[in-house]
């Protein structure tokens, strides 16, 4: 084999290795956006996971919160994007005694173009948790109450969008993810309305979506890696739902009791 072949064969295969290299590099940046899904590997085993469940439910209890919005961070805190500290949202509700019910939206495995809505426990809800935090939105206790009715009403899952998008553009329905849906359903019950285009005019007066850096190179190779990436909703600035977001609609609203980061205590060793 002549030498320039040689070298042409080398570069070629460097090629590729760096073009796979740097997808899965895309690949994980995206997923740190959002994180609509309760399948993968758990870094945390599931007495640990129930125990943190349970701090959070004695959190609740303690403040006696009837409805409250949780969000969890799916990747470490130090490969989120900037004004991003968590990746998936759900709300928590209050049944009898000290349980609380969870309220997601995820995104199916067969196809992960689609997604539905899934009750499960607190400790279901952390499975995917990478930080051993919580993010923690209460909206005032009237609010509360109201929530309490309107989840799992028709009116609630009427804003259920079924297309889904990794880093949706909450003022585009084409398409939705985990923290958009929540953030219409918070819009339909603050405005008494199940009317999706109405629900979006209100939130584009009320909120401002949390922008994403991401390049030119990024957006043209990112839906190549990862079919969860669709931009085709998005202008110049890609911006998408976050935890923060939930809470200044709330804000914007009056509705706002607290927002804050609940740090879970480590399992003392057995």
């Amino acid at each position: 084999m002549s030498l320039l072949l040689k070298t042409l064969s080398a570069s070629a295969v460097f090629l590729i290795i760096a073009v796979l290299g740097f997808g899965w590099h895309l690949k994980g940046i995206y997923e740190g956006y959002v994180a609509s899904t309760d399948r993968g590997n758990a870094l945390y085993s599931a007495d640990v996971l129930e125990d943190y469940g349970k701090q959070i439910t004695q959190e609740l209890m303690r403040k006696d919160v009837e409805v409250a919005i949780l969000s969890r961070a799916g990747q470490p805190r130090k490969n989120l994007p900037k004004g991003v500290d968590y990746t998936h949202s759900a709300f928590f509700v209050r049944q009898t005694g000290d349980e609380y019910y969870v309220f997601n939206l995820y995104h199916e495995e067969d196809n992960r173009l689609r997604s539905y809505l899934k009750t499960d426990r607190p400790a279901n809800f952390l499975r995917l948790l990478r930080e051993a935090d919580a993010g923690i939105i209460i909206p005032d206790t009237a609010t509360q109450a109201a929530l309490k009715t309107f989840i799992g009403s028709p009116a609630y899952l009427a804003m259920h969008t079924q297309d889904y998008s990794l880093i949706s553009n909450p003022f585009d329905l084409r398409w939705q993810n985990c923290n958009e849906f929540m953030l219409y359903a918070l819009g339909a019950h603050l405005w008494n309305t199940t009317d999706k285009a109405a629900v979006k005019a209100r939130l584009m007066d009320a909120i401002e979506p949390t922008p994403l850096n991401v390049s030119a190179v990024r957006r043209f190779y990112g839906p190549k890696i990862d079919e969860r990436l669709i931009l085709a909703d998005h202008g110049d600035t890609v911006k998408t739902t976050t935890s923060a977001d939930l809470a200044e609609l709330l804000a914007a609203e009056n509705r706002l009791k607290e927002s804050y980061r609940l740090t879970f205590n480590a399992r003392p060793a057995s």
